[in-house]
This record gives C-alpha cells, structure tokens and sequence, in this order.
C-alpha cells in the first residue's frame, strides 16, 4: 500500500466537511442588451405591482417576479417588496452599472379576475411566451374592463348582508333592511372614493349608515309599528361589520409574516387597524345620536343565536358567492369561493361541537379552509388568496364587535359596564388573531404538500 502525505489526508477531510457550493449567489451575471433588460424589468415590475394591489402576499410577488426575468434570462435580480412599492435591481456584471425600477403601488382595487390572467400569463412566459406577445397580452389584461359593473358589485354586497343574516337565523324583512343598508354603504363609500377620500373616514361614513339604520329599526319597534318590534336590529349592524371588514387584507399580511416579509406585514397590519377603528368610530356616533335620541338599542350579554344548520350554509354559501362576485371573480373562482366557504364553516362547526371555544374553532376553520385552498387553486388554476379569503369572510367576529361596542356605549363611565364590553372587544380581537394564524398556519402545510402533489403528478405523466 502506497503511502500517502498527512496533507493529502487533510485536504480530503476539508472537502468531505465543506459546502459544495457558495453560501450566497453569484454577484456577475451575463450581460443582456439595455433596451431588452428595460423591457423586461417593466414588464416584470408592472406585474408585480398589479398582484400586490389586487392583495397577493409579498412571497408571491417576488416569486412572480422572479420567475418572468428568469424566464428571459435575466440574473441575478434582487426584488425588495413593501406595502406600497416594488424595487426589481438587475446585476449586469462588474463593468456595467446595475439597472433598477421602482414602482409605487397608488391604487388598491381587489380583482381577481385581472390576478388570474396574471397568474396565467407568468405561466405562459415560465413556459417560453416571447417578450413582445407578454407585453401585448400584459396591456391586454390591463385594459380589459371588469366582469361586472358597479350595479353588479352594489348588489352583491347587498346580498352578502342577506346571508349574514340567514346565518344568524334572522327575518326575511330584515335581511331586506340590511341589504338596503349595505347597498347604500357601497354607494357612499365608491362616491366617497372618488373624491379622494382617507379610507378612515369611508369607512366611519360605512358605520354609521349601518347603525343609524338600526336605530331607524330600533325607533320604529319602540313607536310598535307593524312587525319591527320582534326583529334584532344588531343583526343589521353586524352584518355590514362583516361586509366593511371582508375587504381587508387579513390573508397577505398573515402570509407575508410567516413567511418573513415584516415590513409589508406591519403595513397591512396597521391599514386594518386603522379601517377598523374607522368603523368603530362611525358605529359609536351612530350609537351615541340613538342614545340622546331615547333609542338606544338594548344590550344582552348572551351570544348572539344561530339559525338552524341548514340556514347556516346557505347564508355562508351565500355570503361566500357574493364576496367573490364583489371582488370581480370569474364564474369558476366564485364556485370554488362557494365550495371553501362551506368548508370552512363546516370545520368551525365541528370543532365547535367537540367543545373547542370560538376563538379556537374559528382558526380550525381557518386552518382546514386555508389548507385545502392551497391544494386545490394550482390544480383548478384559481388563485388562491379568493379562496382562502372567501373561507374566512363568514367567520369574521361581526356580532361579537358590535355587541362590545354597545356595552362600552350602554356603560356610561361604570366601571363594571366598560369592563365587560373590553373583554368582549378583547375576545373579537381574539377571534381576528386566531383567523389569522389558522391561515398563516394552513398556508405554510399546504404549500409543501401541494408542490409534492404537483412533483408526483408529473412523474405518473412522464
């Protein structure tokens, strides 16, 4: 046996302990013409920023992103995401300087119709679409005007309201009360929003609608007109807090804190803080003209009562319908809002009924809702955030909100009174964080799962 050198003996431990590769990715990239490189760089950046306005999570936007200039050979590409801007840098070697685009995402309008062709041309480019057919089909999407028109989206709200109510086993006059109360919510807020309104005040103009309709109940009920004394006009109220709050990106900023994007998720956290307490704001004048007007509405400590099992589908089949059709979903992505609202309810109940408390079987639902939508949106080819998000619509603590506002309002400075309508904000807040950790949860184990899934089903075809 030939002797070897005690170096050589050395070298081999070194290397079987070594990283194979660099630790980080390479700082040169191959240099590609400016004016392609620019084309490319806009049309990345422009895609970007119309999945970050329709409310995709920032992991998303970057991998969207990143997936398009890898597709027409750009590397490497830095992509620094916030709430409100899109940095895309492109390193083009160490003898040319790097070329960077900004964009400023100024307007937010959830289509999701617009982020399904979006999803499907990042595909068609994944799979060697030419640049000039990309950007041609890009200001195709662009220019396409919405499915339906605002008429279409008014009454949708409307009739989200309608299943709010049939969840919470309400009248068929004032599931009619409160659609008229949602529709004029919608009408005030779209006006409010073309004259450049701040979003806390549309949405306290929003509350107080709401709850000055309830007080019109409340007034008409005391005077013992007709039917409106057997009616809960809460019930009003609480469903146009579910209709202002389905909106809100709950979902991208669960996403964007798990999976590590603090920034934009602080920015998404605090913009639903701020609608929310617009709409706190309005309910609570609303409650207070009622109050000296002698037609307060009365407060019960019990949780407000459901509907039957059956009229609790309907109303979250319904209530997931129409938030699709209001966020200008396909036909496709709205059966499917349909399907994972059900769903989710169907988990909450079940948790519910093996003894688990509402906040606890609320992220069950979210969990179980959250999951299957990460499963079943690359395989239907829906995007995923209608999905999860039409899931957890129906769960959103609107009764428990609006009940805590009244105790607080009812109190008047006694002690005991403010306690118990905090704990009961306490406990809608609660209810809010643990929707959000069963979608952050449920995202993060369907992810894996589904690209196994995806990983098995192409080598069954291959």
């Amino acid at each position: 046996m030939q002797y070897q050198p005690r170096n050589d003996w050395l070298a081999r431990a070194r290397d079987k302990i070594r990283a194979a590769g660099p630790p980080t990715l390479p700082v040169t990239g191959d240099a590609i013409d400016d004016v392609r490189s620019r084309r490319v760089l806009d049309l990345a950046t422009r895609i970007g920023e119309r999945t970050l306005a329709s409310g995709a999570s920032a992991n998303d936007v970057t991998v969207s992103i990143l997936r398009v200039t890898d597709a027409y050979g750009l590397r490497p590409v830095s992509v620094d995401v916030t709430y409100t801007s899109i940095n895309v840098s492109y390193h083009r070697g160490d003898d040319h300087e790097p070329l960077t685009m900004l964009r400023v995402v100024r307007k937010r309008v959830t289509d999701f119709t617009a982020l399904q062709s979006l999803l499907e041309l990042i595909d068609a480019i994944s799979k060697g679409e030419s640049l000039d057919s990309a950007r041609e089909r890009y200001a195709t999407i662009t220019h396409t005007p919405r499915p339906y028109r605002d008429l279409i989206v008014t009454l949708a709200n409307g009739l989200l309201t309608i299943g709010v109510c049939m969840l919470m086993g309400a009248g068929l006059l004032i599931g009619a009360i409160a659609f008229v109360a949602a529709a004029l919510v919608s009408v005030v807020q779209r006006l409010l929003g073309r004259w450049a309104v701040p979003s806390f005040f549309s949405q306290a103009a929003g509350g107080l609608v709401v709850t000055a309709t309830a007080m019109g109940v409340t007034a008409l009920a005391a005077n013992d007109v007709w039917r409106f004394a057997e009616m809960r006009p809460s019930i009003i109220v609480s469903a146009g807090i579910v209709l202002m709050l389905s909106g809100m990106s709950v979902v991208g900023s669960a996403q964007d804190a798990i999976d590590g994007f603090y920034l934009t998720a602080a920015g998404r956290v605090f913009e639903v803080m701020i609608l929310t307490m617009g709409i706190i704001a309005g309910i609570l004048l609303g409650l207070s003209i009622g109050q000296r007007a002698g037609y307060a509405v009365l407060v019960t400590s019990a949780q407000q009562p459901f509907g039957t099992v059956a009229q609790q589908l309907i109303g979250v089949a319904i209530i997931a319908t129409m938030y699709g059709i209001g966020n200008y979903a396909g036909f496709r992505t709205v059966l499917g809002c349909l399907a994972m609202g059900v769903v989710g309810w169907g988990a909450y109940l079940l948790a519910l009924h093996v003894g688990l408390g509402q906040a606890t079987a609320s992220g069950f639902g979210a969990l179980v809702g959250s999951f299957l939508s990460m499963l079943v949106a690359r395989r239907l080819r829906l995007p995923a955030l209608a999905l999860t998000t039409a899931c957890i619509v129906p769960l959103v603590p609107g009764s428990l909100v609006f009940r805590g506002l009244l105790e607080v309002v009812e109190a008047e400075g006694a002690a005991t009174g403010m306690i118990t309508g905090a704990a009961t904000l306490v406990g809608a807040a609660g209810v809010g964080l643990a929707l959000a950790a069963g979608t952050s949860l449920g995202a993060f184990m369907g992810r894996p799962v589904r690209d196994t899934l995806t990983r098995a089903v192409r080598l069954r075809r291959r």
